[in-house]
């Protein structure tokens, strides 16, 4: 068997199986070869070969246009030969019974009870093989293969995505839950400031009287100092009826208002909400569920219609509808195009119109964005409309 070196180039995820010019290799040179030698069982460069026709003129050269006649690559042979379960061991037999590949290691341990282990080498002889037929079906495979990796990356996106609108969900209930818990610390704010008012304006009437008769019994005072030396006989009886109804009036005041001295404001908080709180698990549910998709089968594969129905989706219209798209969403739900009415309408499982939502111009065509979100094309832009609880909502515009 010839030996002779390679290379490996990765491009994207193909391997493409090279060879290194075997006298540039001989230098610790690593350079592509262009042509092999069948007579010297060796590779060469486009510089090498020159030097190697000169010397060899006899010797039949093959570039890389006739590459079928350059021999496999080891790494090629290694792939194909070695055994799956002992890497070190070629493959030389056969099991016709276990349809199975096997080095000598695999026959002594697991065949050799087997009525029919063969040598490759003996099977070649009367059994051909199609490898362009088999190149074919592994092409097939890779294209489903394909496919299916597709399919589930963007799964891995619509996951992402929904994942990102319930995130969206949970932060406006938090901000929900956060502007009621305020509206109520707001409303016990507010009664306390109108306790506090209250009984402030109560202690200032209080204050305010008292300065008021201080003000009064120190006019009295002042006044008796002054006819006490005059013999004034009727400003004195005056004086005296006038300071003992003022005295009176003035006992009255305090003992009434004797006992409040001190007056305190608590607050008692509601320990119902915070144990409702406590006990939650969380702000909501968390479930999930699966929903199948039909995979792109065939586009050549003929359908047979089983059956037809017509549904009358005309509702408040002034002329006749015009449906231009139709899309299905995951729950059910319907939803139309009528491009002469400028109008998506939703329709339930009855296929009677249930919300409909006028549009700025005649919608040409319509598809799911998410499991409750379309996006509708206009005459010069995208309307997206959403399915909230049976009611056609619109959002954003591109």
């Amino acid at each position: 068997m010839a030996t002779f070196s390679q290379s490996t180039i990765n491009k994207g995820s193909d391997i493409v199986q090279d060879f290194l010019c075997s006298t540039c290799e001989d230098k610790k040179l690593d350079n592509t070869a262009d042509f092999y030698c069948e007579s010297c069982v060796k590779f060469f460069c486009g510089n090498c070969i020159n030097l190697h026709s000169q010397l060899f003129t006899k010797h039949d050269t093959f570039g890389r246009e006739h590459m079928k006649k350059w021999p496999v690559t080891k790494k090629v042979e290694d792939l194909l030969l070695k055994c799956d379960v002992h890497k070190d061991e070629n493959l030389k037999m056969f099991c016709d019974e276990h349809s199975e590949l096997c080095c000598t290691n695999c026959a002594f341990l697991n065949h050799r009870h087997c009525p029919k282990v063969t040598l490759i080498s003996d099977i070649v002889k009367i059994q051909s093989t199609d490898l362009k037929k088999l190149s074919v079906s592994i092409q097939t495979i890779l294209e489903e293969m394909r496919k299916l990796q597709g399919n589930q990356e963007a799964s891995l996106q619509y996951m992402q995505n929904f994942f990102d609108e319930q995130l969206q969900k949970i932060h406006e209930t938090r901000r929900k839950i956060n502007a009621a818990l305020d509206t109520i610390e707001q409303k016990t704010l507010n009664e306390m400031k109108d306790t506090l008012t209250k009984l402030q304006a109560s202690c200032k009437d209080d204050v305010d009287k008292c300065i008021s008769l201080q003000d009064e019994l120190k006019q009295l005072r002042d006044a008796i100092q002054d006819i006490s030396a005059k013999s004034k006989l009727e400003l004195s009886f005056i004086a005296t009826w006038k300071c003992k109804d003022k005295i009176q009036h003035c006992e009255t005041f305090l003992k009434k208002n004797y006992l409040q001295v001190r007056v305190s404001i608590t607050f008692q908080p509601n320990s119902e909400i915070v144990q409702y709180l406590s006990k939650l698990s969380g702000l909501g549910k968390i479930d999930h569920s699966t929903q199948t998709l039909r995979v792109q089968e065939n586009p050549n594969k003929v359908f047979t219609v089983q059956g037809k129905s017509a549904h009358n989706v005309k509702k408040y219209d002034s002329i006749e509808c015009y449906i231009r798209a139709i899309c299905v969403l995951p729950k059910g739900q319907v939803l139309v195009a009528d491009y002469r009415n400028n109008t998506i309408k939703l329709l339930d499982q009855q296929h009677k119109v249930v919300s409909d939502c006028r549009v700025t111009s005649s919608p040409s065509d319509m598809c799911q964005i998410t499991p409750t979100e379309v996006a509708v094309t206009l005459k010069s832009e995208v309307q997206f409309i959403t399915v909230n609880n049976r009611k056609l909502v619109e959002g954003r515009k591109l």
